[in-house]
């Protein structure tokens, strides 16, 4: 199967041409919640932010919105401002603009809610109608950046989907892909098979750093090490294996990059994204890492998506699927029950992917799962 997407500035590609709602602060997330769901084609960047993160904080959230903004799935911004928000400091919408997407800004306090969602609809309406003009084109496999993630995970999920998501992630590096490995907490365990996995001693020591910085971080903010925890409740044997039955999702390939949460990463290959495990903080990083699309694993169900990443959903839960089928993609349950192998069920995934990719909605999407939350360095892990 071959891929189209869409051709940007920068040599990114993107396989969404969204218009992207986003506030300046947290006080116009309800309005820009309403504009885009007003309008097909958009998105939005709900976050109550904007005027409470200091220093490295700050810096972060900046990078976080910027990356989002100039996301190679969003091809226009409308920003929300109120003119008193410190993010203004940020110059988004001249960044954006930059880049050659379509950019306007509506100032709330010139219209208050309904005058303001009113304009912003006809704005998001006609943006989306000049994006609609952009056609996809053949683009290479190098384009897609996959990824990967799991939440409310179940012994399913680590005997069988993952080996299938991964087994899928290393068919996707052949074809020169970016998959991106994320959620620091738990790759702890697994972190000295990773580093004899890194394509070079300087990976390596990143991430056996990673997991000293997870330790440190715990044990300031909660008076244990992570590690020390983890076992505390189970033991070090099963420690390590749960992470890496963690790791399993992203496949066996060599580590070939290692990549902090404020970065864009760079492929081809498998690379680590330092995120926290939370799951809503994780697919946030990876959407603002320039993932266009993420697969999430899940054994017990989620609803989450993401305003710029196309976020594929599998269980090998059969239970699970019949319970949230609006809102999960893949059921890869026949492998439980010998009905079909790894192998098999790997194509399928890679099926959606390609199939996303090229613009088949997702469910998340088709119910307009946006979800975002903002990383906190020593807070969140």
């Amino acid at each position: 199967m071959k891929l189209q997407g869409y051709k940007r500035s920068n040599g990114s590609v993107g396989f969404r041409n969204y218009v992207l709602v986003m506030p300046l602060t947290g006080c116009n997330m309800e309005i820009a919640r309403r504009i885009a769901a007003a309008v097909p084609g958009a998105t939005c960047l709900g976050h109550p932010h904007g005027c409470d993160m200091q220093m490295k904080d700050f810096e972060l959230f900046g990078n976080i919105l910027e990356h989002f903004v100039t996301h190679p799935n969003i091809g226009a911004v409308l920003f929300l401002a109120m003119g008193c928000a410190a993010s203004l400091s940020l110059h988004l919408p001249a960044k954006a603009s930059a880049t050659g997407r379509l950019v306007k800004t509506l100032n709330v306090v010139q219209g208050g809610t309904t005058r303001t969602v009113e304009a912003g609809i006809k704005i998001v309406q006609q943006m989306v109608e000049e994006l609609h003009a952009v056609k996809r084109e053949p683009v290479e496999f190098s384009s897609l950046v996959i990824g990967t993630k799991c939440g409310a995970s179940d012994a399913n999920s680590f005997s069988h989907c993952h080996p299938v998501v991964g087994r899928a992630c290393d068919l996707l590096v052949e074809k020169q892909a970016t998959v991106v490995l994320a959620e620091n907490c738990e790759l702890v365990g697994g972190a000295q098979h990773l580093a004899q996995r890194a394509s070079t001693p300087e990976i390596g020591a990143k991430i056996l750093e990673m997991a000293d910085e997870v330790n440190r971080g715990w044990k300031n903010r909660f008076g244990v090490s992570y590690d020390d925890f983890a076992q505390k409740n189970t033991n070090l044997e099963f420690f390590i294996q749960r992470s890496l039955e963690h790791v399993a999702k992203a496949g066996t390939t060599p580590i070939r990059g290692f990549f902090d949460m404020s970065e864009i990463v760079q492929g081809p290959g498998l690379v680590i994204l330092d995120t926290p495990n939370t799951d809503l903080e994780s697919v946030t990083c990876l959407a603002a890492a320039g993932c266009n699309i993420t697969i999430f694993t899940t054994g017990r169900g989620t609803p989450i998506g993401s305003p710029a990443a196309i976020t594929v959903k599998i269980t090998a839960t059969e239970q699970t699927f019949k319970n949230m089928e609006e809102n999960i993609d893949l059921c890869v349950s026949g492998v439980i029950d010998g009905k079909e192998t790894i192998d098999q069920a790997a194509q399928q995934v890679v099926a959606a992917v390609i199939k996303s990719a090229n613009g088949e909605l997702t469910k998340a999407e088709k119910l307009g799962h946006w979800e975002v939350a903002m990383p906190i360095r020593g807070v969140l892990y």
